[in-house]
């Protein structure tokens, strides 16, 4: 694929949802993105859920325009194939666990005697020292451990997950972002370099105003909805059939509203006034609102250019039409036949031709990158694989002894 990264190739050891989204975002982008997968694979592709053709949604999700190769780096062959790849390569992209890529010899520092001009970069649950180093970690931990759940909910509920993993999602942005500035590194020094980023300080990125709120205040931030901390009005507000969401916009809400008396009252007149009386704004918006639907307050709203937005559902999401304007809907050819839809490629560039590939079948790539790629002849290739059944067999005897 074409794009501003054509050429970069990555070798992608991941799991998961922070390292699979990060090394997708840089195939969109146009690198090469190898993925290097234990022979039984990437453990989304067991997990339960919608299947296309045996492939699990959540696999087909995170891992389009890759190529598949599976390899067992705890066997001879599987490392010296390892190697020879990261020798014709520009970067290596984990989010193991600490220690696991020292174990496997996959670390920087083995990697760089390799191939100085290597860029390694993984993604921990919280770094690669400290305290919590070799604790396990998931996306929920992270988001409880960051204060984001606590300022995630209904004042007074439960914490609340955000549907989306955002804090996975984070890392692996803020991961792929390290690792572009890491390539312009390279071309002054010549040299490769580490990039680490945490799930907790990719969390705690995300809370930068609710800790500056603290920091300035001494008062603790709580979960308040889907309102603001400072703003009034904001957030999501009932409407006669659903949920309108509003951006601030005074007072030009309150004309669309039909309430310009609030604009001069002084409980809403400044920005202060309207924070200090938030739930009587609010519970007055939310009784006029509740008035007519969601798609009559929207073209209301349009008119007087309010910022306004209904609350869709994922099926409404699928058919938006400026979503399908920004080409955020693919529909791509799958290996195992027909075609599949996901979602799109949100950075936009003209060196980026939207021509994306599909999600990979387990070891779809295995004889172009072993045999074209590497130049392994039949011979070896098979003694490679005899190598890593007799490692699983070993593995699997192990399992069974220790049960």
């Amino acid at each position: 694929m074409d794009g501003p990264l054509k050429g970069i190739k990555i070798l992608a050891l991941e799991n998961f949802i922070a390292g699979p989204f990060g090394s997708m975002i840089l195939a969109d982008l146009g690198a090469e993105v190898i993925k290097i997968e234990p022979p039984e694979g990437d453990a989304s592709r067991t997990f339960a859920g919608p299947k296309y053709k045996g492939e699990t949604y959540y696999f087909m999700a995170l891992n389009r325009s890759k190529k598949s190769l599976t390899l067992d780096l705890g066997t001879p062959l599987g490392k010296e194939a390892f190697y020879d790849l990261v020798k014709i390569s520009d970067i290596v992209w984990d989010n193991y666990r600490p220690g696991v890529m020292e174990r496997l010899g996959a670390d920087f520092e083995t990697l760089k005697k390799i191939n100085p001009r290597i860029i390694c970069s993984s993604i921990a649950g919280y770094g690669s020292s400290g305290p919590y180093r070799d604790w396990p970690s998931y996306d929920i931990i992270g988001l409880g451990l960051s204060g984001i759940l606590s300022v995630t909910g209904e004042p007074g509920g439960p914490p609340i997950k955000p549907g989306p993993a955002i804090g996975d999602l984070t890392a692996a942005i803020f991961a792929a972002l390290g690792v572009c500035a890491a390539l312009a590194a390279r071309e002054r020094t010549g040299e490769g370099q580490k990039v680490e980023v945490s799930l907790l300080d990719a969390c705690i990125a995300l809370m930068a105003y609710h800790l500056s709120y603290y920091f300035c205040s001494g008062d603790i931030p709580r979960a308040e909805g889907s309102k603001h901390l400072s703003i009034v009005p904001f957030g999501a507000y009932p409407t006669k059939d659903s949920y309108i969401t509003l951006g601030v916009c005074w007072p030009r809400v309150c004309r669309t509203l039909n309430a310009e008396w609030m604009i001069d009252d002084p409980r809403f007149s400044t920005q202060d006034a309207r924070w200090k009386h938030r739930q009587e704004c609010d519970e007055i918006i939310s009784n006029i609102l509740r008035q007519a639907t969601t798609e009559q307050w929207m073209e209301l709203m349009r008119l007087d250019d309010v910022a306004a937005g209904p609350v869709n559902t994922t099926d409404k999401v699928a058919t938006d039409l400026q979503v399908l304007h920004n080409k955020m809907i693919l529909e791509v050819e799958h290996p195992l036949g027909g075609k599949i839809k996901l979602a799109g490629n949100p950075i936009k560039m003209p060196t980026i031709k939207e021509e994306y590939l599909p999600p990979p079948t387990l070891g779809q790539h295995n004889n172009e990158i072993l045999a074209r790629l590497l130049g392994y002849s039949e011979g070896k290739i098979k003694k490679l694989k005899e190598q890593e059944e007799k490692n699983a067999q070993s593995r699997l005897a192990h399992i069974r002894k220790e049960r």
